[in-house]
């Protein structure tokens, strides 16, 4: 098997000799893309190491202050400030992340559009069940018989909107 310069291998799972072809330049842009950046790697370790050295020098100022050194309201300072730091920093990053995928997690709200099949029969301003895929939701808004086919316009929490279609 010819291997070319960006192939590597990789031990094949259950058996400790053999190796299976891995090939890194088959990766798609798109996760390439998705790696993280130096930046984030930065952010994710002054992330992990602003609270852990702020809650050590608020700790240490604390028992310099109770030993009556006056220096120990400085360590506390700066421990106050360590943190408050980290909070700023977590909160700029967190609205910075925006997700391709939004509905991601949101099952309920991916299924907005599509037709599904009634299950148990809604009745006019009640609640049945519709078929989507291989799940069965709770359903309400227009009236439709057991097997007729309805649209999903909305959801609330876990209850899907249906309409005629």
């Amino acid at each position: 098997m010819r291997r070319g310069p960006m192939r590597r291998t990789a031990r094949a799972s259950g058996s400790p000799g053999r190796t299976a072809p891995v090939c890194l330049s088959s990766m798609p842009s798109t996760e390439q893309d998705r790696r993280p950046s130096a930046l984030i790697w930065l952010l994710a370790v002054v992330s992990l190491v602003l609270p852990i050295t702020g809650v050590g020098a608020a700790l240490y100022g604390i028992f310099k202050i109770v030993n009556d050194a006056a220096i120990g309201w400085a360590w506390l300072a700066a421990g106050v400030l360590l943190l408050i730091g980290d909070l700023v920093i977590d909160q700029k990053w967190s609205r910075s992340i925006t997700s391709s995928e939004p509905d991601l997690n949101r099952r309920g709200e991916q299924l907005v559009g599509q037709v599904v099949t009634v299950v148990e029969a809604i009745p006019p301003d009640g609640r049945g069940s519709v078929r989507a895929a291989d799940t069965v939701w709770p359903a309400e808004g227009a009236t439709a018989a057991a097997g007729a086919r309805v649209r999903v316009s909305g959801c609330k929490g876990t209850v899907l909107t249906v309409e005629a279609v």
